[in-house]
Parts: C-alpha cells; sequence; structure tokens
C-alpha cells in the first residue's frame, strides 16, 4: 500500500488563510456592488457617514506606527513631505472656500487649478527622486520626467485631472496594501493580486448593468453635490448612475482596506498597540504627544459624526475640503514603501 503524504498544518492553514482572504473580499464586494448599484445615492450617504472619519484615523495611527524617531538620511525626504502637504493643503483650502466669489472669472480658476496640480504632481515626483538617491542603486529621473508630463497635461485638461485624482485616490490603499503584503506577508501576494483582478470585474459589472440607466435624480442639494463629485458635470454622456455607484464602490472598498485589512496585514497598525508607535515607545520619544494626537483624531471621529447627524450636506462639504491633507499624507508614506 502507498503511504498518504500529509499535509502539515501549518501549511493547511496558510492555505486556508488565503483562501479566506479571496473568497471573503470577494464576497464583501459583491455585497457592496449590488446595494450600492441599487442606492447609490443613499449608500454614498452611509457609507461616509460610518466611516469617512473611522478610516482617517486609521490613516493617522498607521502613519505614526511609520514615522520614525530619528529621521536621519531622511531628513530632506521628510522635510519636503511636510512641508509640501502643509503648502498644497493651504493652498487647496483657499481655492475651495474662496475660488467661487465673483472676484474669480472662469479662466483665472482654471488657471488656479491646473497650477494646483501641476505643484502637486511635481511635489510627488520631487518625492520618487529623493527616495530613488536614498536607494542609490535606483534612478529618480524617470519619475521627475512623468511628474513634468503630468504636470503639463493637467494645464490642458484641468477638470479631467481633478477627477481623475478622485477615482485613483481610493484606490491608493490597495498599494499602501500591497506593499505592506511584500513586506510581512509575501506567501498572501498570489491571493491579494487574484483579489484585485475581481475589482475590475466587479467596476465592469456595474458597468454592464448601470451604463443604460436614467440620470440619478439631482433634485435636491446634496444629490447634485454626490453626483457632480463623482464627475456628473464633466464627463457628459456617461450615465450618473454608473459613475456614483463606481466612486461609492470604490471609496468603500478603501475604506475596508484601512479599517480591517492593513490593520489584519500590519499588527503595528491596530489602534490600541501603542508600543509598536516609536515615538510613543522609544525612551526618547514624545509619549504625552502622541496619545494627545490619537485622542483627537478619535474626538474628531465623534465630531465628525455629530456634525452629520446636525447638517449632514455641510459637514460633507467641510470634510471633503480638509479631507484633502490626508490623501496628500498618503503619498510620502507610500513612497517610502517602495
Amino acid at each position: 500500500m502507498q503511504e498518504v503524504t500529509r499535509i502539515p498544518k501549518d501549511i493547511s492553514r496558510e492555505v486556508g488563510a488565503r483562501l479566506l482572504l479571496v473568497a471573503g473580499s470577494v464576497g464583501f464586494c459583491a455585497a457592496a456592488a449590488i446595494a450600492i448599484a441599487g442606492f447609490p445615492l443613499q449608500a454614498s450617504i452611509l457609507t461616509i457617514f460610518l466611516f469617512a472619519g473611522v478610516h482617517n484615523f486609521m490613516e493617522f495611527r498607521y502613519f505614526l506606527a511609520k514615522m520614525p524617531l530619528v529621521w536621519g538620511r531622511s531628513a530632506v525626504y521628510y522635510s519636503v513631505a511636510i512641508t509640501g502637504t502643509v503648502f498644497l493643503t493651504v493652498g487647496y483650502l483657499y481655492l475651495y472656500f474662496f475660488g467661487g466669489n465673483w472676484l474669480w472669472s472662469i479662466v483665472s480658476w482654471q488657471t488656479s487649478v491646473s497650477a494646483w496640480n501641476s505643484m502637486f504632481v511635481l511635489w510627488v515626483g520631487i518625492l520618487f527622486w529623493l527616495r530613488a538617491r536614498q536607494k542609490q542603486r535606483a534612478d529618480g529621473m524617470p519619475a521627475m520626467a512623468i511628474a513634468f508630463f503630468a504636470a503639463g497635461l493637467a494645464w490642458f485638461v484641468p477638470a479631467y485631472w481633478s477627477l481623475a485624482l478622485v477615482y485613483v485616490h481610493p484606490l491608493i490603499a490597495f498599494w499602501f496594501l500591497e506593499r505592506q503584503i511584500r513586506r510581512s506577508r509575501r506567501e498572501w501576494l498570489r491571493a491579494y493580486h487574484l483579489f484585485l483582478a475581481t475589482i475590475t470585474l466587479f467596476i465592469i459589472g456595474l458597468w454592464a448593468a448601470l451604463a443604460s440607466r436614467p440620470d440619478l435624480s439631482n433634485e435636491t442639494a446634496l444629490f447634485w453635490r454626490i453626483i457632480q463629485h463623482a464627475g456628473g458635470g464633466i464627463l457628459a454622456g456617461v450615465s450618473t448612475h454608473f459613475l456614483v455607484a463606481t466612486h461609492v464602490f470604490l471609496e468603500t472598498l478603501h475604506y475596508a482596506a484601512w479599517i480591517v485589512l492593513i490593520p489584519l496585514v500590519d499588527r503595528r497598525a491596530i489602534p490600541w498597540r501603542f508600543s509598536s508607535i516609536p515615538l510613543f515607545a522609544n525612551k526618547r520619544g514624545y509619549p504625552k504627544m502622541v496619545a494627545f494626537g490619537v485622542a483627537v483624531s478619535a474626538l474628531l471621529v465623534v465630531i465628525l459624526w455629530a456634525g452629520f447627524s446636525i447638517d449632514y450636506a455641510t459637514t460633507r462639504d467641510i470634510y471633503f475640503a480638509f479631507a484633502i491633507a490626508h490623501v496628500l499624507a498618503e503619498f510620502p508614506f507610500l513612497i517610502k514603501l517602495t
């Protein structure tokens, strides 16, 4: 008789974990896509109410764990990163709150938006270049060449460029997750890439189901804002039902990645594990400052929920204005992981 080869328990568990990752993620995507396709406007309101602030808190906590106590050779990199984040955030807020008054013509508005987009792209290019210099063997000049090309492109199609950022931003969470899996759970990569491939299939499914549907109702100011945010005023001829559903679907996955998947892969991102934060755990660190920052960020989540409950539309506008700060902050940490 032939001897039956037994699979070691640790290998069996690992295979089971990968299958669970794919099956659970795909199942969640399927449920989310079906629900969002049926009620895109309502889904947008609900997901932002529940998860927008929480995912910002989780991002802040993740960034704290990644920030070194001593910058060393990365001093220039982090200085440029922080300066750019602050400068671009202030510029964006100025355009957001003051760009629509009667003193601004359409030309001056488009020029200002194009200038902001160009500075943003060049800042990202400089970060790639600085990161390449740190790695020594890498060449950062291609990144700068791409940045200059993209900066020029922003002047020709400013509206489309800004809209592209709206749709690309949710995907950045999956780039973070991919880099983190490569570092801590490399054996999950194939399963993770399989899951990423299914996202494209779900978007194609949304297109097949919703592309011919009539546009969503914009009878209220809030509905109009949601539709415009998804590109309803830019992508003429495309069903706003599909646009809003696709954007909400991607944002939902973005929230799930930051709130669930990234802490699952990198335990240092679990909120209560303060020992994983160098700025807190090191004897030369700043534990009180870190604890205060985490407490304030948690309080802001509660304040955001309260604001949504009292005046959802106004709170949403304010949130999306200041949310640019977390969008910008993602790039330095993501580039640092490359």
